[in-house]
């Protein structure tokens, strides 16, 4: 099985994202055990930072009056993203927070933006769970329509447009999902054209089996417009692609291999469970160096 010819890692999980990707290149560190991929020099301002991102409409939502559980609650149920501003007691800059979290609702309309004062009682439990309790704030972070961490950012950083190109795609949203529930994804992009899609899938379901179903089989369609950014960053180029491309995802949210032809089950099954060597380089491989 061909792999990437460098490490990668897909932010899939609760971490704080300050890279503005939401897939990062062999320079990113992987936290172990926690399924954390961060992305840049900034992640060290908010380590102990978690975070919830879902999708919302726009139009502002205030925190005052109604609880902001029941806020992101309405949201996901209304399959909306939240753009959701953590602030705190004399914590300045939260008017200016606020402002950016709206322009990014403008270019993601399907969206709604939630104020959480992280020193408020009533929200001691979302705080505990993200662990905010240190973060830097003003904090904005970006909650998928399912609840799901998509990223966020300190409003040093935070634009409009970073923010809303957080919201993940249909597809990536159901990797955030699989891989915040702790299992591997076998993601297969394919066309409906491409002769070799039936045998591609079918050894993607294999993969799955000989995981005892601790896998998810994703299927992207490469001529899924929605999907343009996802494979960008993945690396896949539909436009010159002649056959489907298979990728494993591991449970920390890591692309462990890659494979441009018909792959094998087994060598799928064995790169989702085999760590992925830091600083490899080029030709890393589940099992080691320039191997397969």
């Amino acid at each position: 099985m061909n792999v990437f010819k460098r490490s990668r890692s897909l932010a899939f999980t609760l971490a704080t994202i300050l890279a503005g990707a939401a897939c990062t290149h062999s320079g990113a560190e992987s936290r172990s055990g926690s399924g954390t991929a961060l992305g840049s020099a900034a992640v060290s301002e908010v380590q102990s930072a978690r975070m919830v991102a879902q999708q919302v409409s726009y139009s502002m939502v205030k925190a005052s009056g109604t609880p902001v559980e029941t806020q992101l609650a309405n949201a996901k149920k209304a399959k909306k993203a939240v753009f959701l501003v953590v602030t705190g007691n004399g914590v300045t800059k939260t008017a200016q927070a606020l402002a950016v979290a709206k322009e990014a609702q403008v270019l993601y309309p399907n969206s709604v933006v939630v104020e959480m004062n992280r020193d408020d009682a009533a929200n001691a439990a979302l705080v505990a769970e993200w662990r905010l309790a240190s973060a830097p704030l003003p904090l904005i972070l970006v909650i998928s329509t399912k609840g799901q961490p998509a990223g966020g950012y300190v409003l040093q950083q935070a634009t409009p447009q970073n923010l809303a190109a957080l919201v993940p795609s249909p597809k990536l949203e159901l990797i955030y999902e699989a891989v915040g529930s702790g299992k591997h994804v076998i993601l297969a992009l394919t066309k409906k054209s491409f002769s070799d899609r039936k045998a591609v899938l079918s050894e993607c379901q294999k993969a799955v089996a000989l995981l005892n179903r601790e896998a998810v089989v994703v299927e992207v369609d490469m001529d899924d417009l929605q999907e343009v950014t996802l494979m960008q960053k993945l690396g896949v180029n539909p436009a010159v692609a002649q056959s489907s491309v298979t990728l494993v995802i591991n449970k920390q949210g890591q692309v462990a291999g890659q494979s441009t032809s018909i792959p094998d089950a087994e060598k799928l099954a064995k790169a989702a469970t085999t760590p992925v060597k830091k600083g490899c380089g080029p030709g890393c491989g589940p099992a080691g160096c320039g191997k397969q």
